[in-house]
């Protein structure tokens, strides 16, 4: 009798354990509204969720190094559009001074007002990106440019992935941008700061042929500051496709993975519904099979 007694209530442990587990899970999958909160549910399922979850975190990745690479982008084109309005100036002014009506003491004043150009020109020279100077490099803790022109950075090249078999170049050359190269030296070409130096110069000495020469080398850097902007617009146009591609398949994964993994609102309802009324009718029968069993243990 004993036997039969254990028997039977382990019996009805098991039954109740059983709807209990059914009515938690019904609960679990209406609460968070996924069809899958277990491995057990969809293993399978599972798998493609876990995919598709990874998959969305490289996408948001790869959006993160597009907002990065806009950023310093676009503080570089502000740059550059800010060194074309300086050395543009300066161009004008060298002009009009290169002319037999400007007298030395407008060339005076003139000189004053290109060593303030010269000055802004170092500043906007070592623009900075969060903290970090866009036309330096690699060495991009370094400003780029020394008070009298000096290159200070170096030529590393920075790139960003930007999809999953693709990396974009994001910064531009500061020593292109504001040294000639070796065979435009000896063609006699200057750097940008050493030109407005030499306008300077000739200003304050009166001397044509440096004038003559700061308006050639102005011309020059102007061209050279103007590719470099087309550059980063071809960059920009490059990102903002590229983000485009990005977004739409994002909104595909995510599409995906709702399928995989959100309920059937209406199933999950009646599936909570059905495994309650389970329970309560499991709960009932045992408490009637219970009350024999314990009126022979009392007698």
């Amino acid at each position: 009798m004993r036997v039969s007694d254990n028997m039977r209530f382990s019996q009805i442990n098991d039954h109740i354990s059983k709807a209990k587990r059914e009515n938690l899970d019904a609960l679990e999958k209406l609460s968070s509204q996924k069809r899958v909160s277990n491995l057990h549910d969809d293993p399978i399922g599972v798998t493609k969720i876990l995919q598709h979850r990874s998959r969305l975190g490289e996408l948001e990745n790869f959006q993160k190094n597009i907002t990065f690479s806009r950023g310093f982008l676009d503080t570089t084109e502000s740059a550059i559009a800010g060194l074309q309005e300086k050395l543009a100036r300066a161009h004008e002014l060298s002009i009009g001074m290169a002319s037999d009506t400007a007298g030395p003491e407008m060339k005076q004043i003139t000189e004053k007002e290109i060593a303030e150009i010269t000055g802004e020109v170092v500043q906007l020279a070592n623009t900075k990106f969060n903290d970090r100077y866009v036309f330096s490099g690699f060495r991009s803790r370094a400003p780029a440019l020394s008070q009298d022109g000096k290159y200070l950075g170096d030529d590393g090249e920075i790139y960003l992935q930007i999809e999953s078999d693709s990396f974009k170049k994001i910064n531009l050359s500061g020593r292109d941008l504001f040294e000639p190269s070796p065979d435009e030296k000896q063609k006699g070409f200057r750097g940008m700061v050493d030109t407005l130096q030499e306008l300077s110069r000739g200003l304050q000495n009166n001397n044509k042929s440096q004038i003559y020469d700061a308006v050639k080398n102005l011309q020059f850097h102007l061209d050279r500051s103007a590719s470099f902007q087309s550059s980063v617009g071809a960059i920009s146009t490059t990102l903002d496709q590229t983000e485009k591609r990005l977004e739409e398949e994002k909104i595909r994964e995510s599409s995906t993975l709702s399928n995989l993994e959100d309920a059937d609102m209406f199933k999950i309802s009646s599936d909570y519904k059905r495994t309650e009324s389970i329970l309560q009718s499991t709960l009932m029968a045992s408490s009637k099979l219970l009350q024999p069993s314990l009126f022979t243990v009392m007698n």
